[in-house]
């Protein structure tokens, strides 16, 4: 499995089971994940990598912020998920 800063996650299990969020970051055994709202940056979700589903996609504006190593808010975060559900 591929976990990229970025892509699009959704929780498999827990009681956020079925929430979206963004990968913020990744270690051997867990990934940390935000939406902006209650799951900030300074604050993510640590998941075990078993308990989310990844979805090889990114939101466009957060992909070139990162491309360009320009700073990313939760504000971002959130406007990110919203377009990802309107598609």
């Amino acid at each position: 499995m591929d976990y990229k800063i970025g892509y699009y996650a959704v929780s498999k299990a827990g009681h956020d089971k079925g929430k979206r969020y963004i990968l913020w970051d990744v270690d051997a055994e867990y990934v940390y994940l935000v939406n902006g709202v209650t799951k900030t940056l300074e604050h993510p979700k640590k998941k075990k990598k078993i308990h989310i589903q990844i979805e090889c996609c990114m939101d466009d504006e957060v992909k070139q912020k990162l491309n360009n190593n320009c700073k990313i808010t939760d504000d971002d975060i959130n406007e990110a998920l919203r377009r990802h559900l309107h598609v």
